[in-house]
């Protein structure tokens, strides 16, 4: 009978990390998915490295190969928000059927579809407008990206607008802080009051509907 070289016994015996099935995320994806989970669910400051691996089904070494601490993977929450919040938004399914669209629909026309199409949107947005009333990082992170750059980036936008002739003159940065506070209204109200609940998309996109409605009528212009 032939002996196994010592190259197959050992190859034999190999255990290790499992091949990853095609499709299946990468282990860094599966502890940011796990984290924002628990973020949403017990809060920042209550979920700990180790909940996180428990959730992953790996060890804590594990979770620190790929991120340094928890406030690493709090940051890389904040990389992921900042690439969705100020990319541009997919147009709205009846958009080819309006002849003309406004500024105003142009910027709150597709949220719904967009966060129906990336629900970990909702659990972010919970972990943001609950946790800023005691976590300093991620108050000054929300003042910063959704207030400070987000009122600037909707003046000048509404600035170019009205210099165009496509809304009425106005004071655009009363109106960049009031478009703005709407839509963390809107977001708060359907999505962060009754997290947890079921969506009603059908009555959010009508509430939606309404304002932008609204804005296109109080600010469209004086020669129209």
């Amino acid at each position: 009978m032939r002996k196994e070289s010592m190259g197959e016994k050992k190859q034999a015996g190999r255990t290790g990390r499992p091949a990853r099935v095609p499709g299946e995320k990468h282990t860094k994806e599966k502890i940011f998915d796990a984290a924002v989970d628990l973020f949403a669910e017990k809060g920042y400051d209550r979920t700990s490295i180790r909940d996180i691996a428990g959730a992953v089904g790996i060890a804590e070494s594990a979770v620190y190969r790929h991120y340094q601490s928890k406030e690493a993977i709090l940051d890389a929450i904040f990389d992921y928000m900042e690439s969705q919040i100020y990319a541009p938004l997919p147009p709205a399914p009846d958009a080819e059927n309006r002849q003309e669209s406004s500024i105003f629909r142009d910027m709150l026309a597709g949220l719904p579809w967009f966060i129906e199409a990336n629900p970990i949107m909702i659990k972010i947005a919970h972990i943001m407008f609950t946790e800023m009333y005691h976590n300093d990082r991620i108050r000054d992170y929300v003042r910063r990206e959704y207030i400070e750059r987000g009122d600037a980036t909707t003046e000048a936008i509404f600035k170019e607008q009205m210099e165009a002739g496509k809304i009425r003159p106005c004071n655009v940065r009363a109106l960049s802080g009031l478009f703005n506070a709407y839509r963390f209204s809107w977001i708060f109200k359907s999505f962060v009051f009754d997290y947890g609940k079921p969506l009603d998309m059908d009555e959010i996109k009508a509430d939606l509907e309404a304002q932008i409605g609204l804005f296109e009528d109080l600010l469209k212009p004086e020669s129209s």
